[in-house]
């Protein structure tokens, strides 16, 4: 059967249109990032040594296959409560902060332990959004992994929650796996949750509800069946794992959302077995700087276009002052902003060449008018420049550009 962009089969067939072409991509990947959730972690209100053996231990087998894995893994706030005897779980930032700065040294302890009895070392890695969003400190931190992994060493990953703000937090392990998985140029992004993949409805409630097993395409369609329900000590529900796919896919990388309640279901996915749902890599993905500038900065505020604006996007030209109709927020010249409609509607992200300030001075006039109003200065034509532009979203009667995905 296929609805909107997707595909899936009926009575538990897989027999898909598309199943060959998945099991190459799979079969292929060289490089991995697994992202495990708390809830798999967890027994009760501990952590459970014998699931980080199973899993540790799956890892180890996927290595000897002759691949690199990376491990995005929650579980220090958890094994900070557990390690304090605090069995009710708050949502304030200073709690979870205390909690994780206890936790995270007991959770990487537990990881040295068991990858040592197979013989493989483990190094800690914590980020935090402010080190990718410059342009640097993403390089160094690539550098960091492609230097742990020539070294046979399993990076850990995991957001560094101690100094994260709820602000600026990349908001669950998803979305650092899904960015993790861009730094470090994976083929293939293993999601292992507590549930089987993406379903057109919340099984839980619809016993109904089918499974899909592959997905094209992340449309609003597809978009609309995440739900935002996530289990004690999980941080995010399926909705979070369509954002991670989205990042990870626009970076041409494939993603397998599928149950860790065993770990061995690892190698039975890079075997090539049709289980969960997997996400095809975009048809158009992003590479290098466009990259870092969609999924690395953090946006700083909004600059708001008309329809002539977004048609130039579209064809790949430049964001002139005359297309800016308003601007949200404060930013200055360097920093990211989304592009977005009139109708609030996401366009993209790009590098904006005019602080927030002389940007309002500027919105709407021609460029040849800019050093009449800000006075002489090397000021530029473009508020953002093609190059420095990314699409994420938005609808256009014409054709697409290259990078650009609907929905």
């Amino acid at each position: 059967m296929e609805i909107g962009s997707y595909r899936f089969c009926l009575d538990g067939k897989r027999a898909c249109a598309f199943a060959m072409e998945r099991k190459t991509i799979v079969t292929n990947a060289r490089r991995l990032v697994v992202k495990v959730g708390s809830s798999l972690l967890v027994d009760g209100f501990s952590l459970s040594q014998g699931r980080l053996r199973s899993l540790a231990k799956s890892i180890v087998e996927a290595r000897a296959q002759g691949r690199e894995v990376v491990l995005v893994s929650s579980g220090a706030v958890a094994c900070g409560m557990s390690a304090l005897g605090i069995t009710r779980r708050r949502n304030d930032i200073p709690f979870k902060q205390a909690m994780a700065a206890v936790g995270q040294g007991i959770l990487m302890q537990h990881y040295c332990s068991v990858f040592a009895e197979f013989g493989v070392r483990v190094a800690q890695i914590l980020l935090a959004p402010e080190d990718v969003h410059n342009r640097s400190k993403y390089l160094n931190a690539r550098n960091t992994f492609e230097a742990l992994l020539r070294l046979g060493i399993v990076p850990i990953v995991n957001e560094n929650d101690t100094v994260a703000v709820e602000e600026i937090k990349f908001g669950d392990n998803d979305r650092l796996s899904a960015l993790v998985a861009s730094i470090v140029d994976a083929d293939l992004l293993i999601i292992l949750s507590d549930v089987e993949g993406l379903y057109t409805d919340d099984p839980r409630r619809f016993p109904q509800a089918e499974l899909i097993p592959e997905v094209r395409v992340i449309d609003e369609e597809i978009e609309r069946m995440a739900k935002r329900e996530g289990s004690t000590f999980a941080t995010g529900g399926m909705r979070s794992k369509i954002l991670a796919a989205r990042i990870a896919t626009l970076s041409g990388i494939g993603v397998i959302v599928a149950s860790g309640k065993d770990f061995g279901i690892l190698l039975r996915l890079l075997a090539g077995e049709a289980l969960g749902t997997f996400f095809y890599p975009a048809e158009h993905s992003l590479r290098g700087k466009k990259r870092w500038i969609a999924f690395g900065m953090i946006p700083q505020g909004q600059v708001v276009v008309d329809e002539g604006a977004k048609r130039a996007l579209f064809e790949k030209k430049s964001l002139l002052p005359a297309g800016v109709v308003d601007v949200l927020g404060r930013f200055e010249a360097g920093d990211c902003v989304e592009v977005v409609g009139e109708d609030g509607e996401l366009i993209g992200r790009g590098i904006v060449n005019y602080s927030s300030e002389e940007l309002e001075k500027i919105r709407g006039l021609r460029s040849t008018r800019i050093e009449e109003i800000l006075g002489q200065g090397d000021w530029s034509e473009e508020v953002i420049h093609a190059d420095d532009f990314v699409f994420l979203g938005g609808k256009y009667d014409g054709d697409h550009p290259g990078n650009c995905q609907k929905g």
